[in-house]
């Protein structure tokens, strides 16, 4: 039970009664990101048909292909938390086939994407041991955007070494890795197969926007909410505002509530934001004291 003072104001702000209301927030099955993620794949394939065919010129079909690149991230990030199947065991396949269908447009492995991002969540702004390191403690948007295309082509010898540091010593990450190569090659083959009868359209449709999405995706999703931040579960994510909606970030304003508990489903976060606000101001997490009574997608950011 938690209890609050005649003016409905929480007086127990310990860890048990902070994690007993974010547990009331776990375990349902997050219908909405497999809709966007089987949906935005739809849309991706329903492009190349409509460009091919002559019914939309290329430049069109490239704009509407890098909006609709943006949303097929998520769905896997969402499937590597165990999100897409909730409590239900006999849907944990769930996790795997949907994340790694929404990444054909990225043309981005899920496993591989879980091995790394299991790792950045394990050791947060870590020099030596976050995946994400590399384009988060950087500058500017630019170097942020540079850095993360270093992550999934193997451009960065120090992340390469931390990489084999923990294929060596964590059997969970050598085997999803394992599991995610084939996939991450036959992404590589498949591209230059397609390229090769459709050049302009692969090119267009395909290549430049997973290009300028990832970039996109190391900016919102890494940078901003970690930049210039130490290590620590209270310290290591801040709220963060950049004059746009929130949801055309998709919602990575409020990224801090997804590393306090990474078992929200991403939809659930604003409702456990308002719930858990004065335990985030309590534990001096960045930005928590600016955060409003209601999280909303109005205006801009969260505000």
């Amino acid at each position: 039970m938690i209890n609050q003072d005649s003016s409905n104001k929480l007086t127990d702000l310990s860890i048990d009664a902070e994690r007993l209301i974010a547990r009331s927030f776990m375990g349902r099955i997050e219908w909405e990101m497999i809709v966007i993620g089987l949906g935005q794949l739809f849309v991706w394939f329903g492009l190349w048909y409509l460009v091919i065919q002559s019914f939309i010129p290329l430049w069109a079909g490239f704009i509407l292909s890098i909006i609709s690149t943006s949303f097929s991230y998520l769905p896997s990030h969402a499937g590597q938390h165990g999100h897409l199947a909730g409590k239900n065991k006999s849907l944990k396949w769930l996790n795997a086939f949907v994340g790694q269908l929404s990444l054909i447009p990225l043309a981005q492995s899920h496993h591989v994407l879980k091995a790394l991002h299991m790792k950045h969540h394990a050791h947060t702004n870590n020099p030596d041991k976050d995946p994400d390191y590399f384009h988060t403690h950087v500058d500017t948007w630019w170097q942020a955007a540079l850095k993360t295309h270093g992550q999934t082509n193997g451009g960065n010898s120090r992340l390469q070494a931390m990489l084999e540091m923990y294929a060596t010593k964590d059997a969970n990450f050598k085997a999803d890795i394992e599991k995610g190569t084939p996939y991450a090659l036959a992404f590589f083959f498949g591209q230059m197969l397609v390229a090769f009868y459709f050049p302009l359209e692969t090119l267009f449709l395909w290549w430049l926007p997973r290009k300028i999405i990832t970039s996109y995706l190391g900016i919102i999703f890494s940078h901003e909410p970690h930049k210039v931040l130490p290590e620590g579960r209270y310290k290591d994510t801040k709220f963060w505002v950049n004059g746009i909606p929130r949801f055309f970030n998709h919602s990575m304003q409020i990224h801090v509530m997804h590393h306090m508990y990474p078992n929200i489903c991403h939809f659930d976060e604003p409702k456990a934001i308002e719930a858990l606000k004065p335990f985030m101001i309590e534990r001096g997490i960045p930005g928590a004291e600016d955060l409003p009574d209601k999280i909303s997608y109005k205006l801009l950011s969260y505000k």
